[in-house]
């Protein structure tokens, strides 16, 4: 089951995968999860020595390398889950098996969706054509496309209050950007519609990364929880009815979207127009804490746990992040899941 990643310049997404891979190793050997097995991954040895590499210069205090422009890296894990039951012939097999294949690009690779020149119809006369050429892409950003698990890494980092500051600016414009990345999306995937209503499908998933870089005082300014720990996942209840009153993980991460990153939202409501729902989007918080080393330099921070020292970040987010797509492996239909491998990119 291909994974899209898509996040724009800085965002956080090495570092993201870096912290997943650190969550499956963590989850594969917590104590809750030892004895019955609930989940297991494998993958290439390539991949291993990859992301257990980013995991020790992590823990050395050195941050991973950007992903270099006109690159395209495939990651592949196998997720196993436990089986609660088994019948017939699936009964020899104790797991579900998914392959977990993550496509990640560079930042740098969606920059044609700040152009505005291949929408013009005249240069001279500054008249527009309204079409997106979707030739104009990136071999690579082509291919995320057609994935339809995607996973939108949103950076909290630039949330910035003061108008008209050259911050504020920066923020308006991440802003423009993620919602014409969004906007992309549905054209294409309305067009697959068309098509195949099921390879059209999506099942997204918001990360909102750098959560430790969000401005304190815009924080405490809004009124929200210093941390998204100790709020419930999201809501539950048939249409409402029964759903928890109590401000939850998904409210908190909607309250950022909805008020800093506006064309964002509004740009993932409206695709429900051209037969693309983000409505039943997950949304999970990334954050890595750190510290100053002996040079002043902010590096990730250690934790002793029992007697050995661990990365001290959102590990029961990326769990959670796990666990969602034990619930989408059983929703997507296979045949759409096995046409998704892009065997001709090179990992």
């Amino acid at each position: 089951m291909p994974v899209a990643i898509f996040g724009d310049r800085s965002c956080g997404k090495t570092i993201f995968l870096s912290l997943l891979y650190e969550s499956q190793v963590r989850l594969t050997n917590s104590e809750d999860n030892v004895g019955a097995g609930e989940f297991r991954f494998t993958t290439d040895p390539s991949f291993t020595s990859i992301f257990g590499n980013h995991r020790t210069n992590l823990s050395k205090g050195q941050w991973a390398d950007a992903t270099l422009k006109g690159n395209m890296s495939k990651y592949k894990f196998k997720y196993g889950y436990r089986r609660l039951l088994s019948l017939g012939s699936e009964a020899s097999s104790r797991f579900d098996i998914m392959d977990f294949t993550v496509y990640d690009i560079a930042g740098e690779d969606l920059d044609i969706l700040r152009s505005l020149e291949q929408y013009r119809e005249s240069i001279s006369t500054g008249t527009y054509k309204g079409e997106f050429n979707f030739e104009s892409l990136s071999s690579s950003f082509q291919e995320l496309l057609k994935c339809n698990v995607l996973v939108f890494l949103i950076d909290l980092s630039k949330i910035n209050a003061e108008a008209r500051s050259e911050r504020f600016i920066e923020m308006r414009n991440y802003d423009v950007f993620m919602a014409t990345l969004i906007s992309a999306v549905s054209k294409y995937k309305s067009m697959v519609y068309d098509k195949d209503e099921d390879k059209a499908k999506i099942y997204p998933v918001f990360v909102l990364t750098k959560f430790d870089l969000l401005d304190k005082e815009i924080i405490k300014m809004n009124g929200w929880p210093d941390s998204f720990e100790g709020l419930t996942s999201e809501k539950r209840g048939l249409r409402g009815i029964f759903k928890d009153k109590e401000f939850t993980k998904e409210d908190y991460a909607k309250t950022i979207l909805m008020k800093y990153y506006k064309d964002t939202m509004a740009l993932s409501k409206g695709a429900a127009i051209a037969n693309v729902s983000f409505d039943k989007s997950a949304y999970f918080f990334s954050e890595i804490r750190t510290e100053q080393n002996e040079d002043g330099e902010i590096i990730p921070r250690l934790i002793s746990v029992k007697g050995s020292h661990e990365l001290d970040y959102s590990y029961t987010e990326y769990r959670a992040f796990i666990e969602r797509f034990r619930e989408i492996a059983r929703k997507m239909p296979d045949e759409v899941k096995e046409e998704q491998e892009f065997r001709g990119v090179k990992g």
